[in-house]
């Protein structure tokens, strides 16, 4: 026999110290491993993108941005061209009717106006992987939190790496169009998922900035600062709501200095008068084609507010779980408001694998898919037979939309319940093999 090297001798009695076996040399480091498997996403998500830009350019720039289910009045590129082009031209924007979006927006592509389509192009690519990288760092923090909570008795966690996270949106065929369609709409997904992650982080003032800009970029991220207050120490949420208020404030009392009483018009209360009734896969357009002139302001008042009005209740119903509130408001923004788009939709099913461990909860996981699925589906089909064929009408496409819609809804009351149950389980684990039944 050999004797046995210097190195399997020291594993050995490293072993016999311990009184186990010898231990085989140990993996890497997971934060290494999934560090790198991160970096592969991202990159392979750029490169897909970058692909069917060079392959099918002409169709992407041609087609895409036109489609009333990614681009809307308020997110349009075109109609950001547009701006651009008045306000080269010393011309106020918001003069002509047609754009309807922030100065910031204004003020991010101004340089990128006079340089070729790639550099908007690349614009584009770099936030869909910030949004996947925040994803990707929300669903670690939101991880490394639960370790430290209370769970169900005997249960057996499955955790969504982040890198998984990260794939599932940079991958959804929603997130690619909207992306190349270049709605603006993903400034204002990129400033929620900032509020999320700072609020969870505790980093009260930057939650408090990323949610100020998603609410002028988009007046619904409003309803964040529930959650986003929650998030902080109870003493400290009046101060978080008068410091969200103070910027929102400062920003439109700063841009209506510079361009206007219209500015404010423009933007702000377009969305909420819905002035424009260009169809897209929410409800208001054509309920309020249909309604008597007479009627238009009593029911925007009820369609605006079945939107905000959910924001209290849910950030205190689930007070003790406010990420999960904040992803239930984005998905209520995605449904209820006046001008939603697929890309909504992408964000709050990003969203979802964060809370993997509610999936063993959730009832209607077929019933959900298969109404999405057809309302994206049919939604094109209906569009071509309507405006392009003339063979049908607006109650095609709005039959669409209203199964999008309610695909969405069920989603949210699935979530809702689950959440619940598993509440149930935690504090009363004797329950869990019992049917809840209400009476």
């Amino acid at each position: 026999m050999t004797a046995p090297s210097k190195k399997n001798g020291d594993a050995l009695v490293d072993a016999l110290r311990t009184g186990g076996t010898a231990k085989k040399a140990s993996p890497p480091p997971p934060a290494q491993t999934e560090s790198a498997q991160l970096a592969y996403v991202l990159a392979v998500g750029c490169l897909l993108r970058i692909c069917i830009l060079v392959m099918f350019g002409n169709f992407v720039h041609d087609y895409l941005p036109g489609r009333v289910e990614l681009s809307t009045p308020v997110t349009s590129f075109k109609r950001l061209s547009e701006g651009l082009h008045l306000s080269a031209h010393n011309i106020s924007p918001y003069n002509g009717g047609v754009f309807h979006q922030s100065p910031l927006l204004l003020l991010a592509f101004k340089g990128l106006y006079y340089l070729p389509e790639a550099f908007s192009d690349a614009v584009y690519i770099g936030m869909d992987v910030l949004i996947a990288l925040g994803l990707a760092k929300l669903a670690g923090a939101r991880v490394a939190r639960a370790a430290q909570q209370v769970g169900v008795p005997g249960e057996t966690r499955f955790v969504c790496r982040p890198s998984v996270v990260a794939a599932l949106y940079l991958f959804n065929p929603l997130v690619v169009a909207t992306s190349l369609a270049k709605s603006t709409i993903v400034f204002s997904h990129a400033a929620i998922i900032g509020a999320l992650y700072f609020g969870l982080q505790g980093l009260v003032n930057w939650a408090v900035v990323c949610t100020a800009i998603a609410t002028h970029l988009s007046i619904y991220p409003v309803m964040l600062i529930a959650p986003i207050s929650l998030m902080t120490h109870s003493r400290s949420i009046a101060a978080t709501v008068l410091k969200f208020t103070a910027l929102v404030l400062i920003l439109h009392t700063l841009f209506v200095a510079i361009y206007g009483v219209e500015y404010f018009t423009a933007t702000v209360d377009f969305t909420i008068r819905v002035s424009d009734l260009q169809p897209n896969v929410g409800l208001f357009w054509y309920f309020f084609i249909e309604i008597f002139d007479e009627f238009r302001a009593f029911f925007i008042v009820v369609f605006q507010l079945t939107a905000l009005a959910f924001a209290v209740p849910v950030a205190y119903r689930f007070r003790f779980e406010p990420l999960f509130a904040g992803i239930l408001l984005v998905g209520i923004m995605s449904a209820l408001k006046s001008y939603p788009a697929w890309g909504d939709l992408a964000l709050f099913l990003g969203l979802l694998p964060i809370y993997e461990d509610l999936l063993k909860y959730t009832q209607y996981v077929f019933l959900s898919a298969n109404l999405l699925m057809f309302g994206v589906g049919l939604a094109p089909v209906f569009w071509h037979l309507w405006i392009e064929q003339g063979s049908g009408n607006a109650n095609f496409f709005y039959a669409a939309t209203l199964v999008y819609v309610f695909g969405q809804i069920t989603v949210l009351f699935d979530l809702g319940s689950a959440m619940l149950r598993r509440e149930l389980d935690i504090h009363e684990p004797e329950t869990r093999t019992r049917t809840v039944v209400q009476e």
